[in-house]
């Protein structure tokens, strides 16, 4: 009986492991894949990440610094036309790959106690008296099954999470966009920002990731996704990225990832002993940016909930009660950034008022930074939906 069984070595499940395992719990960290492993990802933390790394621990911040070469200080939005605008952050963020970065996460979740297996693929939930009682999972190596129980499951598995299916129905909405992403060297002009070029359709974010490597996502609409097979031709559409990226200086093949705009409405199981993290829990569009730190802070406020529950010496899983503050926690931290990167990501399909957005930011510099610090978990949302700013960004 373990007290834990993550699901997902990602970020979210990784850091969830690591702040269990260090308060004393007995955590069992399960991935399909094996590490160091690629995902399709913007591959920038939000300068807000940083302080949640370091309350991971000192050592998690050091290596995550060491290992990327490249700071971020703000992010570029250009329009359809090619006009663009750039705000800048407080201060700078990391970039750098997902499989370094991953990997270090996973590695600090083993350091402080947390069991890791690679290779291993859960294939459903098991029940305890209507509670989520631990996981079903399969090696992927040799196909053998084996029940593994657990106080709690924590579902960090993704954006096709397992264990949020198994919990009830995972909803869907527009914009249903698929993205394609690639590593990309000797890139022009690639300086110390982010880059997002909307288009019709679509857009391109990119942004370096050390050692003259620019990562570059192409995202379309899901009803336009068979453009993603001619991932440079299509790059060029844009008036920004055009010529910039070459096909003979690819260093890592295009990997695709979606629809997006999936959530799950209860984050906890409605007879406990399970909860979801990270995009498992919701995900909505690339845009903005901010999957690494919801997952990296909605591991943090998991462990907030189950540390103290899981310090009783019964047995039993997790009820439901317990597991309730979680779901209060979590809409206190991400409501209103929930509406603004829906409203972003809605935006981003209505070239038009891009255009308008693009121009009044370019006049009034001191939106432009507003709005690329909300988006970077730099200051509230609630900052951007003040009438005077919203009036700024619109007339």
């Amino acid at each position: 009986m373990w007290d834990a069984v993550v699901v997902g070595a990602g970020p979210a499940g990784s850091a969830s492991a690591r702040l269990l395992a260090r308060a004393g719990a007995r955590v069992l960290l399960l991935d399909r894949a094996h590490f160091p492993r690629e995902k399709p990802c913007s591959e920038y933390l939000s300068p807000e990440s940083t302080r949640v790394l370091e309350r991971l621990g000192p050592d998690v911040l050091a290596a995550v610094a060491a290992a990327s070469p490249a700071h971020l200080t703000g992010m570029k939005v250009v329009a359809p036309s090619g006009d663009g605008v750039v705000g800048r952050f407080e201060t700078f963020s990391f970039a750098l790959p997902r499989a370094r970065f991953d990997t270090i996460l996973r590695t600090a979740a083993e350091t402080a106690g947390a069991v890791v297996r690679e290779g291993v693929k859960v294939d459903g939930l098991v029940y305890d008296a209507g509670a989520v009682g631990g996981v079903v999972a399969r090696e992927t190596a040799n196909g053998r099954r084996e029940t593994i129980r657990a106080r709690v499951v924590i579902g960090a598995d993704g954006l096709r999470s397992v264990v949020a299916r198994q919990l009830g129905k995972v909803h869907t909405s527009p914009p249903h966009r698929i993205a394609f992403t690639a590593h990309v060297a000797e890139g022009q002009d690639v300086a110390d920002i982010g880059e997002m070029h909307v288009g019709r359709p679509g857009y391109v974010g990119l942004g370096p990731i050390g050692n003259g490597v620019t990562t570059v996502a192409l995202v379309l609409p899901a009803n336009e996704a068979r453009r993603g097979e001619q991932f440079f031709p299509e790059l060029n559409r844009f008036p920004g990225v055009a010529g910039r990226f070459r096909a003979r200086h690819i260093v890592r093949r295009v990997l695709a990832t979606g629809p997006f705009a999936r959530w799950s409405r209860r984050p906890i199981a409605i007879g406990g002993g399970a909860l979801l993290v990270g995009d498992a829990a919701d995900f909505f569009d690339p845009f903005t940016g901010q999957g690494i730190y919801s997952a990296l802070r909605g591991a943090e406020l998991a462990a907030e909930c189950l540390i103290p529950a899981l310090a009783t010496s019964t047995r039993r899983p997790i009820t439901a009660a317990e597991l309730r503050g979680y779901t209060r926690a979590r809409r206190r931290a991400f409501a209103g950034k929930w509406v603004l990167e829906r409203i972003i990501g809605l935006a981003v399909g209505w070239p038009a008022l891009i255009e308008r957005v693009v121009t009044r930011m370019a006049r009034r510099p001191e939106l432009a930074d507003l709005l690329v610090r909300a988006t970077g978990n730099c200051v509230p949302a609630r900052a951007v939906f003040q009438p005077r700013v919203i009036a700024g960004l619109l007339w």
